[in-house]
């Protein structure tokens, strides 16, 4: 019998520490964490690499993805703006050996979130063989699409290779363009 919101708010204190004492993993443990974008981390990206004069730059798309790209990772993984999230994905795939989806994914929703953060985005597919994010009404495609560029695919996928290259994967890169500012970028390891 499945409980009802009602039944669920005489539960007191956390239902999930009484289940498995000592199995929970824990860094630090009576740390609080934060576990949200720090916007400092936008700032300092935006500032170092600013969507509006993304073009100015005499860099083809793809070279500008990959500095980007090198440049999240740089400060993401900085002492400064490394979260508990990063710190329990990289432990969790030290211990199984499994980098992607999830160390992989981390850096490309950053790069998103850092870049476009008002963009509309979902993770439509998150497994072993496969990651597809889709991409709604994409800040970066319309500033590309202003300047006369119809194909921005470039920068996705040469960021989605640097961050690959992070971690020491192989990836596929595709891009499917499915209605007027709609795209999926699928993901699979080699």
């Amino acid at each position: 019998m499945p409980l009802s919101f009602k039944d669920l708010q005489g539960v007191k204190g956390n239902p999930s520490a009484e289940v498995a004492p000592n199995r929970r993993l824990k860094i630090n443990p009576g740390q609080n964490y934060v576990y949200d974008l720090p916007k400092e981390l936008i700032v300092r990206v935006q500032s170092e690499f600013p969507l509006a004069t993304l073009l100015e730059q005499a860099e083809p798309l793809e070279e500008l993805g990959g500095k980007f790209m090198a440049l999240l990772i740089r400060e993401a993984d900085s002492e400064t703006y490394r979260d508990r999230t990063a710190d329990m994905i990289e432990q969790v795939a030290k211990q199984t050996g499994i980098y992607f989806p999830h160390v992989f994914e981390r850096y490309l929703e950053l790069g998103i979130l850092s870049l476009r953060p008002r963009d509309a985005w979902t993770v439509t597919e998150a497994t072993r063989r496969t990651l597809k994010i889709c991409s709604y009404n994409c800040s970066l495609a319309q500033v590309l699409a202003g300047k006369g560029f119809t194909q921005c695919a470039g920068f996705c996928t040469a960021a989605a290779q640097a961050a690959a290259g992070k971690i020491g994967l192989t990836v596929e890169v595709s891009c499917v363009r499915k209605d007027q500012g709609v795209c999926e970028l699928s993901f699979r390891p080699q």
